[in-house]
């Protein structure tokens, strides 16, 4: 069953939590990659940024709609950002147009289902499996930034451990 208001609170928190982790980084440290393979700080931003406004609010609305849509491709481009301080402020006004609209929703049907294909696979989502992945994506990538100033606080600080504080990730 899904609540809501636990839902658009928890969404609100994460949009919280993340601009405390992201607000008082350097540019430097925004743009650091422990290896090719990591994303920078910015970039995780910027991604969230781009789902925020082209993926979860997109298609949740397409499916609620009256009819509902099909799951439509992402039909606006994704938009690269100059810093993680760009993308952060990017991402906050489009979580709030989020958080707006999910509160105008009078007890939709968390059970209308889609059709979306991604690369070669097709999949049946319901309405309530995009809001609730929403929240997962958020704490996808919540530890990931985790990871990342993990990371980063290892190589500034060496020689010195971080194992007191809780070992080896």
């Amino acid at each position: 069953m899904i609540d809501i208001k636990e839902i658009v609170h928890q969404l609100t928190v994460n949009a919280e939590t993340i601009r405390v982790l992201v607000q008082a980084i350097s540019d430097e440290r925004a743009q650091w990659q422990p290896n090719p393979e990591t994303w920078s700080m910015t970039q995780i931003m910027e991604h969230l940024y781009n789902e925020e406004r082209i993926d979860f609010r997109q298609h949740l609305r397409e499916m609620l709609n009256d009819p509902p849509q099909p799951w439509g491709a992402f039909r606006d481009e994704y938009i690269s950002v100059k810093s993680c301080r760009q993308a952060l402020d990017a991402f906050s006004i489009e979580r709030k147009a989020s958080i707006a609209w999910l509160k105008t929703l009078d007890s939709p049907d968390w059970d209308l289902t889609s059709q979306a294909t991604f690369v070669k696979e097709t999949v049946t989502l319901s309405a309530g499996d995009i809001l609730v992945s929403w929240v997962d994506h958020d704490w996808a990538h919540l530890r990931q930034m985790i990871k990342l100033l993990h990371a980063w606080l290892e190589k500034e600080t060496a020689p010195y451990s971080t194992m007191y504080g809780g070992g080896s990730w």
